[in-house]
Formats: structure tokens, sequence, C-alpha cells
């Protein structure tokens, strides 16, 4: 009897305070919007607190009340995050949102008062472009950067828009680089960098400009800016020395008297 009243004692014990410690893995690209997972809950839950916690910095992101068969009360998230059901939505993931989430609920009806806890592992991944510098006007050095993850096999494809593939490279350090020298490229194309890893795919691109070509353009800019305010002082000058003259010649013309 006793054994048996310390074994149904144990097991409520678990349900209440034992956390589950299996964390469910998710990944993410860089400016999209992911859903985080929760537990599910019994079907005769009728009102359950729920809430989300940054396990690294043990803040609460977002928590709230559900009531069965309605919607969140007394909700308070911060930006970017919100609840969809229990789980949590967030907008636009950067870098800085990867970590270790915890979703913690408390079924308050019917009692007794029982707590669940999930924990989901999030890793956001971003891709990006950047231009080089480079010595001679006639050529680009461009850098494709994936961030966000371990060292591990990645495979790089460089793409002019309209022309094809430009070449493939694998890389373990998350990086790979594209050197172009006109007539290979010019004004105004599109380079992509597309990035394959784990059965993934993600791109970017990044639209070309020469420095020569800029600053030329900067300079005609000038030039034209220059011709136009010259024209407009020719121009005033000549309206003042037309009104100069009419205004000398009625001056006259009164000095003069009317003529016999």
């Amino acid at each position: 009897m006793f054994l048996k009243l310390a074994t149904n004692c144990l097991l409520l014990f678990t349900l209440i305070y034992l956390p589950h410690t299996d964390a469910e893995f998710i990944r993410a690209v860089k400016g999209a919007t992911v859903h985080l997972p929760c537990h599910s809950l019994p079907d005769d839950s009728e009102s359950v607190t729920v809430k989300w916690i940054n396990r690294a910095t043990s803040e609460t992101i977002c928590e709230g009340t559900l009531k069965k068969y309605s919607e969140f009360s007394t909700v308070q998230c911060i930006s970017r995050f919100t609840f969809n059901r229990m789980s949590l939505r967030i907008e636009n993931v950067n870098l800085s949102d990867s970590g270790n989430y915890s979703c913690k609920t408390t079924v308050v009806l019917p009692p007794p008062s029982l707590d669940y806890i999930s924990n989901v592992m999030l890793q956001v991944e971003g891709l990006s472009l950047q231009k080089q510098n480079s010595s001679n006007d006639s050529c680009i050095l461009l850098l494709c950067s994936l961030e966000g993850l371990n060292p591990e096999l990645v495979n790089f494809t460089w793409i002019r828009e309209g022309h094809g593939s430009l070449y493939s490279s694998t890389s373990y350090d998350m990086k790979s680089s594209l050197h172009l020298c006109k007539p290979h490229w010019s004004d105004g194309d599109t380079i992509i960098c597309r990035a394959n890893y784990s059965n993934r795919q993600t791109q970017t691109h990044i639209m070309l400009t020469s420095e020569y070509g800029s600053d030329k353009e900067s300079r005609l800019n000038s030039l034209v800016v220059r011709v136009a305010f010259f024209i407009i002082f020719i121009i005033v000058i000549i309206l003042i020395w037309i009104l100069f003259c009419m205004f000398k010649y009625k001056t006259l013309s009164c000095c003069r008297g009317p003529s016999t």
C-alpha cells in the first residue's frame, strides 16, 4: 500500500516538475518568418498560461493566457515576436535570434495546476555579398559569406544574370570570392551568389557599377550643373543690360522734351 502511494506521488511529481529535455532543432534563413513549436496539451485543458523564454538570457519573450476555444488574452510580447496559437512566431529573423528557447505552459483549469516545458533550438543562417576594394577600375572582387553556421561543406555557385553560371566552388570556411575583369562584366550586371549546404539552398545578389563609371557620371553631372549656371548667368546679364538701356533711353527722351 505504501509502495503504491509512493509510486503515485513520484509520478505526479514527474509530471509537474520534470521538463522535456529533448530540444527540437529549427533552421531559418536571415530575414524569413519562422514558427517555433510548443508541445501539445491535454484535451481537457480549460485555461492555460503560456510563456516563451530565451534560455540564454532568461528573458520572457511572450506570455499570455489561453482559454479553450478562444484566443489569447493579456498577451505581452516583445517586438517581432507574436503568438501563433501556442507556437512562437518570429518575423524578420536575424543572426542574433539564434539560440535556445523554452515554451512553458501551466494548466490552470482543471486543477491541479500542471507545468509542461519543451525546448527549441533556433539556428539562423545569413548569406551576405559584398564588393571588395580593387586597384584596377576594370576589375571587381566580390566576397560571398555564409554566417550563422559551424564550419561545414558549402557549395557556392556564381551566376551572371542573363549569361548563366560563371563557376562553382567548394568551401569549408563559409566563404567564396569572385574576381572578374572586363569584358566579362558590365555596369548594371547582376551577379548572384548561391549557397547549397545540408540539403538547403539560399542566394543573394548584387548589381555591379564601376568606380570609374560612377566618377565619370559624377563629373558629367557636375559639368552640366556648371554649364547651366553659366547660361543662366549670361541670360541675367543680358536682361539687366536690356533693362538698363531701356531706362537710359526713357531718361534721355524725358530730358529732351517733345520734338517740334
